[in-house]
């Protein structure tokens, strides 16, 4: 599984975000910590509100806090809120990779791109966090 730059956003915004689960962010402060565009992050927040991943408040004192346990969400839950998973996409060419038309490396290549998105299906942000700890 190829993440898209949304995905990335998305798991990089809540690893920050899960490092303090206790203060409330606000995008601009995701933003600048993060170096994503400003109305690209209010756009990824925004998705991850409405997949109830994370709640916001409005006003002076509010902002984004992560609204389920961590070891509740796996990075395959935040992925699919911004990519189609069931796409496997060749990792040589801009197509989908099946096994009628294979590309060179496809048989060597469906090992490894298992493993990965076992990763993804397995490992939560509880796991993120500790790691880096």
């Amino acid at each position: 599984m190829q993440l898209n730059r949304t995905a990335k956003y998305a798991i990089q915004t809540l690893g920050l975000m899960a490092k303090n689960r206790t203060q409330k962010y606000s995008a601009r402060e995701l933003s600048e910590s993060l170096d994503i565009p400003y109305k690209y992050l209010t756009k990824i927040m925004t998705k991850l509100k409405n997949s109830d991943i994370v709640s916001s408040t409005k006003g002076k004192y509010g902002g984004f806090i992560i609204l389920k346990e961590l070891k509740d969400i796996k990075i395959i839950d935040i992925v699919i809120v911004f990519d189609d998973i069931n796409n496997k996409k060749c990792i040589l060419v801009d197509t989908v990779c099946n096994y009628e038309q294979k590309c060179i490396i496809h048989d060597k290549w469906d090992k490894p791109r298992c493993a990965i998105d076992d990763f993804f299906a397995q490992t939560t942000l509880l796991d993120l966090v500790e790691k880096e700890d």
